[in-house]
């Protein structure tokens, strides 16, 4: 017997509507928030498939400057037809203003867009803007989120354990890792513990019981994110296709405490690394020099602190005493794909 799918519903946002099997743009204005009267607008589109199935919440450039992910979701969504597609993609650039410039807002804006959790219509300017993607594209009309992010040198992901976030149901969590790993990253990492410095939008997505992952997206991380963006939508059966994995990922254990992972030199001078990102090393390894521009001698031999993956290497040379030159991260789990 074929199987018979059921018929998906028409979607609006902000007064934008897509029937089943179309495409839709549109921007929610944000009113009130700047000395001339002019609202703020924030882009989005709507793909709402022909056939049910779950809704999709994709936005880039939460950091006005993060935006080498836009690529890899150009590939995925310029080609996505809706009439292939079971459930609802909804993208959109969330800090428009930000993005344009790529510039964060005035000084007199203290708090970091990413840490006001789910925002608030009475609150400061960044809490009104994130209010507003939070109930045209998340709250009650996502039942997931990738929140995309950008790093170098190397791309991974953000998830959160079970545990984190009091009293969500485990499968939250369960969702969150399996999308982190299907995002075809080396690494990913995994969050253990409050992340601190007030909530982030992803935290607020867990907290209200929706699996959420943010992948922090290299300068060169465009294929690794058209291939991400693509393993999760055919992993939920949103789109046709294979998934395509490494044959061998890292769960790393995430900390708030930045110096817990990290390899520092003691005296100033220039920094050889003599090991790479990717590298699984052990306590005592040998894993960068440094030596003296003025004289050439190697002042210091710089060794691993733990065992561990090593996650991320600061390839700038020129350092001073107790400059971080790299991270090494505890490895929780080698996951082996087939």
């Amino acid at each position: 017997m074929f199987e018979v799918k059921a018929m998906s519903k028409s979607v609006t946002i902000a007064g934008v509507k897509a029937e089943p099997g179309e495409k839709a743009h549109g921007a929610v204005a944000v009113p009130h928030l700047f000395a001339d009267g002019q609202p703020m607008e924030i882009p989005f589109t709507i793909f709402n498939g022909a056939e049910e199935g779950p809704r999709l919440y994709i936005q880039v450039a939460q950091h006005p400057a993060e935006t080498w992910g836009l690529e890899g979701v150009y590939n995925v969504l310029s080609a996505l037809d809706p009439a292939e597609l079971s459930g609802v993609v909804t993208f959109s650039l969330p800090n428009p203003v930000g993005f344009r410039f790529a510039s964060y807002f005035p000084p007199r804006i203290t708090h970091d867009i990413n840490r006001v959790g789910s925002g608030d219509p009475d609150g400061s300017l960044m809490e009104r803007i994130v209010h507003a993607w939070w109930v045209n594209f998340v709250e009650g009309r996502a039942d997931y989120v990738v929140d995309i992010h950008g790093v170098p040198p190397a791309t991974f992901v953000y998830y959160e354990a079970h545990g984190v976030s009091p009293g969500v149901p485990e499968e939250v969590a369960e969702k969150s890792e399996r999308m982190a790993l299907l995002y075809s990253c080396d690494f990913v990492l995994k969050q253990l513990e409050a992340y601190g410095g007030g909530s982030s939008f992803r935290g607020a997505c867990v907290d209200h019981g929706i699996p959420a992952i943010v992948p922090e997206v290299a300068p060169d991380g465009a294929a690794v994110t058209e291939r991400g963006i693509r393993n999760i939508m055919v992993d939920l059966g949103m789109i046709e296709g294979e998934i395509e994995l490494p044959p061998v990922q890292h769960i790393l254990n995430w900390t708030a405490d930045r110096k817990a992972a990290v390899v520092a030199c003691s005296v100033g001078g220039c920094y050889i690394p003599k090991v790479e990102i990717g590298d699984v090393v052990e306590t005592g390894d040998v894993v960068g020099v440094m030596y003296s521009p003025r004289t050439f001698e190697e002042v210091e031999t710089l060794r691993a602190h733990r065992d561990g993956y090593v996650s991320s290497i600061r390839n700038y040379p020129v350092k001073t005493a107790g400059e971080p030159v790299m991270s090494i991260l505890e490895v929780l789990e080698i996951v082996e794909n087939g």
